[in-house]
C-alpha cells in the first residue's frame, strides 16, 4: 500500500506561508532517496521530494500538485475494508489505522518516532517499503517529516541469502551423512552408536533450548563424533577382550583423527572441534588435549554425556549393556566434575519427563 500515491486523490489547498517555508527545504529532501513529505500539524502535506515525484509518475498519476495541500490523515482514516473485503483491503485498512494512529502520536509529541515496514506489491512485482514518521525540529509550520524508503532491493538480496543458506546447510548436511555412511559401511555398532547419540543429543539441546542453528550443527557432530575410528584397526575396534596399554592408545588417538579429517571443511558451527573435544573432561582428566571447564565448547560437554550414556547401556564387544541405573549413576557421580552440570541435569530431566510420558499413555 504505497501511502504517497493515494494522497493525490485529495484536494484541498495548503496555508501558503507554510508551503513556501517547506519549499525553502526542497534541496534537501529532494537529495534524498527516500520518498520524502514534510507534513503541518494538521497532517497536510506541505511539499514533496523529486523521489516522491518521480514513484508517482512511474505508477501513471497524473496530480500535478502531487498531493500536495492534500491532508494525510483524512486518506488514511479513509481507507476502510469495505463489507466482503478481500484479505489485501483487510491488510491496507489495518496498516492504515497502525500508521494514523503513528503519525497523530509523533504531531501530538507523544513518539519521537513511528517506524513500520509494509508490502506494495503490483500484479507482476513484490516491493517492500519502510514508512518513518519523525517530528521536525526548528520549524513552527513543519511538524513532521514521512518518509517511504524502499526496501526491495535489501528484501530480494536477504531472500537471495536465506535461499543460498538454505543450500549450503544441506549440503553440509549431506556433506555429514555421506561421512556417517563410511563409518557405518565399515563398523556397524559405532554406526548404531553415533545415531544414538544423536537423539539423546537433541533431547538434551531441546531443554537446553538451544536455537535452531545450534541445535543443528550439535547434531551434525554428532552424528560423526566417532568419525576418527575409521582410522582404528578394525581388529581393535572389534575386539572381545580389554585393549592393551598400545592398543588403548591406538583407540584414543580417534578425536583427534577425526579432527584431522574435518579441520579443513568450512563447516557454519565447529564441527571438527566437538569431534576433537567430545573426549575432554570439565576436571581436565579426559583427552587428546586435557582441556577443562570452559574451554571445552557446550557442543562437545553434551555430545560427552550422550556418548557416556549410550556406551554404558549398549552391548559393546567385550561386554553385555548395562541397565539406564547404571547410566544415570555415572553422570550423577560425575555431574559437575567430569560432566557439565547443566548438561547431565537436562538429560536427567529429558528421562524423568519420558518415563511419565510412558506411564501414562502405557495401559492399565
Amino acid at each position: 500500500m504505497a501511502f504517497e500515491m493515494d494522497c493525490e486523490r485529495q484536494s484541498s489547498s495548503a496555508d501558503v506561508t507554510a508551503g513556501n517555508i517547506a519549499r525553502t527545504y526542497s534541496p534537501i529532501i529532494d537529495a534524498l532517496s527516500a520518498h520524502v513529505a514534510l507534513i503541518d500539524c494538521n497532517g497536510t502535506i506541505l511539499e514533496v521530494n523529486k523521489a516522491w515525484m518521480r514513484y508517482s509518475d512511474a505508477n501513471g498519476n497524473c496530480d500535478l500538485r502531487y498531493g500536495i495541500g492534500s491532508n494525510y490523515l483524512d486518506l488514511l482514516d479513509g481507507i476502510r475494508c469495505c463489507a466482503g473485503g478481500g484479505e489485501k483491503e483487510l491488510e491496507d485498512a489495518s496498516m492504515a489505522r497502525k500508521v494514523a494512529a503513528g503519525l497523530r502520536q509523533v504531531l501530538s509529541g507523544k513518539l519521537d518516532k513511528f517506524q513500520i515496514e509494509y508490502p506494495c506489491n503490483s500484479p507482476t512485482e513484490r516491493h517492500w517499503f519502510l514508512l518513518t514518521i519523525t517530528p521536525f525540529p526548528g520549524a513552527e509550520q513543519i511538524k513532521a517529516v514521512i518518509a517511504h524508503e524502499d526496501l526491495t532491493p535489501l528484501m530480494r538480496a536477504n531472500e537471495e541469502l536465506l535461499r543460498q543458506s538454505a543450500q549450503l546447510a544441506c549440503s553440509f548436511s549431506n556433506t555429514v551423512e555421506a561421512i556417517a555412511l563410511a563409518v557405518e559401511k565399515r563398523d556397524a555398532y559405532t554406526a548404531g552408536h553415533q545415531q544414538q547419540v544423536v537423539k539423546i543429543c537433541h533431547a538434551i539441546g531441546c531443554v537446553l533450548n538451544l536455537d535452531e542453528h545450534r541445535l543443528r550443527g550439535l547434531l551434525l557432530g554428532a552424528q560423526i563424533h566417532d568419525i576418527g575410528k575409521i582410522a582404528v584397526p578394525i581388529d581393535i575396534l572389534g575386539k572381545p577382550t580389554k585393549l592393551t596399554r598400545p592398543e588403548m592408545e591406538i583407540m584414543r588417538s580417534h578425536p583427534e583423527n577425526g579432527f584431522e579429517i574435518l579441520k579443513g571443511i568450512d563447516f557454519p558451527w565447529p564441527i571438527a572441534e566437538m569431534v576433537y573435544q567430545h573426549h575432554e573432561r570439565l576436571d581436565g582428566s579426559g583427552y587428546p588435549r586435557g582441556l577443562s571447564g570452559e574451554e571445552i565448547c557446550l557442543e562437545a560437554r553434551i555430545i560427552a554425556v550422550a556418548d557416556v550414556f549410550d556406551a554404558i547401556t549398549s552391548h559393546r564387544p567385550y561386554r553385555p549393556a548395562k541397565s539406564y541405573e547404571d547410566g544415570i549413576a555415572e553422570l550423577s557421580a560425575g555431574c559437575g566434575r567430569i560432566y557439565d552440570a547443566a548438561v547431565v541435569e537436562a538429560f536427567l530431566a529429558h528421562l524423568q519427563n519420558k518415563v511419565k510420558q510412558d506411564t501414562e499413555h502405557s495401559p492399565n
